[in-house]
Parts: structure tokens; sequence; C-alpha cells
């Protein structure tokens, strides 16, 4: 191992700084590796390290300074960045909020903000401009939204005709629920999705002259990001072929085709992403693609792949039960590629893995595939062997950038996400009158959208249609559209097996526009193998469609609960802005 060390220490190249805006002299022997890249993927050993979000940035000043890169591209969702990039284009709007709408805590920190602000910086005093797109595909909704929006500038009847069937994608709590919704609702959007993209190809000329190219190219990907995000919420429960990680090379690739020949993308993302190999394999051991190894059949060395990886310190992830944190972790295993990079005793360093000896111990070495640590969104410290991976960087990366000791990404702490639901399993149903002296109904469970702009709960005595309680959810106004304000309880289904279960109530709300209303809804959870604590939904009753009526009227969700039930679930939700009130909820079956 001396000699493994020896060359490592030989071979490093020492990082000066972590710091922006100090020049890129340490950066200066990867010019050969970047060379004519069209894309530079930046991996992360872990979703919330301070250190590893400075050095991508520097290496994005690096790429677009000295290389013209046009493209920086994140691990997030792509209409929801389109807001971050009207702010690095035009300075519209505040970049706090644009990030914090990308959905992903992860990113959700100063040091991505930093990065944005500097890009704005950039495109404020050069002509060759610089854009963010996020190149993800988890959530439907905003891009559903947005091809309504459009369709209604280029197509109003057809986009009159589409919002009905689209509706269960329109929102959060619908999309996050399509899975189980009948198959002919399911049906009817994806056929309806399927319609929009023929329209894109066939009507294209027609639109591109009521718009822009630019317009129409962006629109038609938030048509994709829709399709693909429909299936991949289908994947929960259905046949699905989607695979997330080729949906997002693919999108990468369509961005660099909608920017010209000529672009050239720095993309963001963890090393299980960005790496030119994959790390995934199915239950049969067959490799499943990632992002980083359709890159590579798409643009062979045009693809750069630069991996991270670290020794000890700090870093922050969601801790199952008591949401995000820091967490610190002590020096790698003993013999472990990590423990390894440390002896050499340089606090910080790049490794051109393209300088490894062809053979000999240290060739020898790297193909044991020795352990490195692979962190992602949530961490625990009691399975510390679950974040361990073998792996021979020199098939995974091009260049490995080692950082000795880190320290947690700083979040923006006006938007830490918020506990989930308990999921306490209650005997029975309970508080059906939504009685409570709080804001929130004694024995119900409340959870608003994360983020600043959060939806807000309130109890109102006499203000149901029989003169009793309600409770209203309300959020006035957001940057973006999505998000939903929750309120839910869980009980034994011990009382209720075998029975067609009515949940009702009386419901008013006053929204605009799709991807708003107010819904009802029942659903049944399964028994849990043992040792498991909780089980998803697998089946749900919920109102045709969302309440968007500001009179009373009285709604239900049906569903059979069968012999094997363990639990259900009654809940009140409103989805985007506006307010619902809810009262005289009621229980029966049939």
């Amino acid at each position: 191992m001396l000699e493994t060390v020896d060359w490592i220490r030989a071979s490093a190249i020492p990082i000066t700084t972590f710091e922006a805006g100090n020049g890129f002299s340490d950066f200066e022997p990867l010019r050969g590796v970047i060379g004519d890249a069209r894309i530079v993927s930046l991996g992360e050993a872990t979703h919330g390290t301070r250190e590893f979000f400075q050095l991508k940035h520097r290496l994005l000043e690096f790429c677009v300074s000295e290389f013209g890169f046009t493209i920086f591209g994140i691990e997030a969702s792509y209409p929801e960045c389109l807001r971050v990039n009207d702010y690095v284009l035009h300075g519209t709007g505040d970049p706090a909020d644009a990030l914090a709408g990308t959905r992903f805590w992860t990113w959700d920190t100063e040091e991505v903000l930093a990065l944005i602000e500097w890009m704005r910086a950039w495109n404020a005093t050069h002509a060759r401009q610089v854009k963010f797109y996020g190149f993800d595909m988890q959530y439907p909704t905003e891009a559903a939204l947005s091809i309504l929006d459009y369709l209604a500038r280029v197509a109003p009847e057809f986009a009159t005709a589409s919002e009905g069937p689209l509706w269960p994608l329109t929102d959060d709590f619908s999309a996050d629920h399509f899975h189980l919704f009948p198959k002919a609702t399911r049906g009817a959007a994806l056929a309806s999705i399927e319609r929009i993209g023929e329209a894109f190809r066939r009507d294209r000329r027609l639109w591109v002259a009521a718009t822009s190219e630019q317009e129409w190219q962006l629109a038609r990907l938030n048509a994709v990001v829709l399709d693909q995000s429909a299936r991949l919420r289908l994947a929960m429960s259905h046949a699905s072929t989607i695979s997330r990680d080729v949906a997002m090379a693919e999108n990468v690739a369509a961005l660099l085709a909608l920017e010209g020949p000529e672009a050239k993308a720095v993309l963001w993302a963890h090393n299980h992403h960005a790496a030119r190999e994959t790390s995934y394999f199915a239950d049969d051991k067959q490799p499943l693609p990632n992002m980083g190894s359709r890159l590579h059949e798409l643009f062979g060395r045009q693809h750069v792949a630069v991996g991270f990886a670290f020794n000890q310190g700090s870093f922050q992830a969601i801790e199952s039960g008591s949401g995000l944190m820091d967490h610190t972790v002590a020096p790698a295993p003993e013999g472990s590629l990590d423990r390894v990079l440390a002896a050499a005793h340089i606090p910080a360093f790049l490794l051109d893995l393209a300088t490894t000896p062809l053979a000999g111990p240290i060739a020898d070495w790297l193909a044991s595939r020795p352990l490195t640590r692979s962190i992602g969104a949530v961490y625990s410290a009691e399975r510390v062997e679950k974040y361990l991976e073998a792996a021979d960087p020199r098939r995974f990366y091009d260049v490995l950038v080692f950082v000795e000791t880190t320290t947690a990404a700083r979040a923006m702490q006006s938007v830490r996400p918020s506990n989930p639901f308990k999921r306490v399993l209650a005997p029975a149903a309970t508080n059906l009158e939504l009685a409570g002296s709080g804001n929130v109904p004694d024995g119900w469970d409340w959870s608003g959208s994360r983020r600043a702009h959060t939806h807000r709960v309130a109890l109102k005595d006499k203000l149901s249609p029989s003169g009793g309680w309600s409770v209203s959810v309300a959020r006035g106004s957001a940057p973006w559209r999505w998000g939903q304000g929750r309120l839910e309880q869980t009980f034994s289904a011990d009382a209720w097996r075998s029975k067609r279960l009515r949940f009702s109530g009386a419901v008013r709300a006053e929204v605009q526009g799709p991807g708003t209303g107010a819904q009802l809804y029942v659903e049944i959870v399964p028994k849990p193998p043992e040792g498991t604590p909780w089980m998803m939904p697998t089946a749900m009753g919920i109102i045709d469609r969302p309440v968007r009526s500001s009179h009373w009227g009285r709604y239900a969700a049906e569903i059979d609960v069968p012999e094997d039930a363990s639990g259900i679930v009654i809940g009140l939700v409103l989805a985007g802005n506006g307010v619902a009130w809810f009262g005289d909820l009621e229980l029966a079956s049939s």
C-alpha cells in the first residue's frame, strides 16, 4: 500500500482554495482532460457537503471562462429550474425563491445561491450567456401547468380539451397518487400526453410563428418531462419502462440540441449519476444504465466525468424520523479508497486517473474495487456499512476530487423541509367534528408544503353548513404553483374490513385555474412485514375532480376495505394557492 500512497502523493494536483473568484492556477493540469469535451459531469459523494459544492462552483467558473461552456445543468426539476434561468439571464424575480422553487432541498443552500449569483454577474457583463437548466423529471405538476399555459397561447381550444384528462397530473397531491387512480383515469391522462406530443410535432411551424422557436423548444421539453414523470409514477405499482437516469441523460442531450452545436454543459449530480459506468444492477445482476453511462453512449469521449470523495467530516442529510440535520463521520475504514487517499496527507487535491499505472500493485489495488463512501439525501449513523460501495474509480471517472475533512453545506434556514406525518395507527377514527383548541384539530396530523411559502391551517367554530366546526387550509400566494397542505389521520381497519367505506364532508374552495382545488380522500394501508413500521397505501378513494366552487357542497370518497387491510387513512387537502374549507365530516359503510 505504501507504493500506492507514494503514487497518489506524486500524482496529486493540490487544490489551493475552495473559494470562488480566486483564479484557476491549481486547475491548469485539467486543461488537457477537458479539452474539447461537450459535457463535464460533476459528481459528489454526499448531497450535502460544502466543499464539494464550492469546488463545483469553481469548476463551473473554469469551464465557462476558459472553455466557453454555456449551460449549467443540475439534478433538479426541468420546469421549476426555468425560474432560476430567468434570474441568471434577466435578473427576474428573487434568486432565493427561485432556488427554493426547484423542489430540491439538497441544493437549497448558501453555496448554490452563490453560484447562481455568480452566473447572474457573468451574464450581466458578457455577451456569451450561461443558462441554468434542470434535467430531472420526477415531478409532473409544473410541466403539466406550463404546457397548458403554452397551449392556451397557441391552441386555446386544444388547451381546454387537454385540461380535463390532465387534471391528475396538475397538482402535487393527485400526481403523487397517480398510480392509485382508476385505470381509465390514468389511461386518459397518458393518452392526452401522447396527443400533446403529436400536436407539437404536427403544428410546430404554426406554434413557432405564434411564439418563437425557443419557446416552442422549451414547451416541447415540458411535454417530454411530463410523459417521463407520469410513467415514473406508474412504475410505483404498474409495469413501466421508464428509467430516471436514462431520462435525465436524454434531457441533457435535448438541452444541448436546443442550445445549438456550439453549446457545452457542466452538469451537477451525485456520483452515481455522473459516473460514466453504471453502479446500478437489477435483481438478476444485469447492469442498469445510469445517466453517465447513457451520456457516454451518446457523446463518447466528449463526456468527462469527475467524481468526489472524502475521508471524514460533516454533511447535511435527512435522518429518518428527525428531518434534515448535520451528520459527522469519523475517518473512512482502513483499506478503503477514501482512507488511502487521505494517507497522502494533502488536504484537498485532484487526481487525473489517466495517469494511473496500467499494471502493477497500484493497478491491481484499484481493480480490486476498494470501498468508498456513497451518501445521498438520507443518512443513518446506525447503518454506516450501507453507505459504502465497492468501486474502481478508473472505470467511473476521468478525474477524482478528494477532500480530507469536510463541513456541512449551509442550508437556507427559512426553507428546511418539514417533518413527515407521524403515521400513528389509532384504534379508530377520531374527532370528525374537527374541534380543537389550536389551529390543528385534535387527533389530526398536519403537513404544510415545504419551503418558506407554506400552507396554513386554522379552525373556526359554528362555520360549517350545520353550524359546527370547520377547518381551513390556505396559501395566499407563492412564486410557484406546486405544493399542498394536508390534514389526515390513520386508524385501524378492524371495524371496516369487507365493507365499503364512505368518507364524506362539506367542502368549498376559493381557487383559480388548473392545479388548484380541495380534495377529500381515503386510503388503504396493508399490513406491513414484520420489522417494517409502515407500508405505503395500496388503494385510494378520492373525489373525481378537485373542488373549486366557493359554495358549500357535499362530496364523498369511497373505497372497498379488503380483509387484509391494516389501516385506513382519511384526509383533507388543498393543492396550490387559495383557500379551502372542510366541515361536517362523516364515515359510513355499506
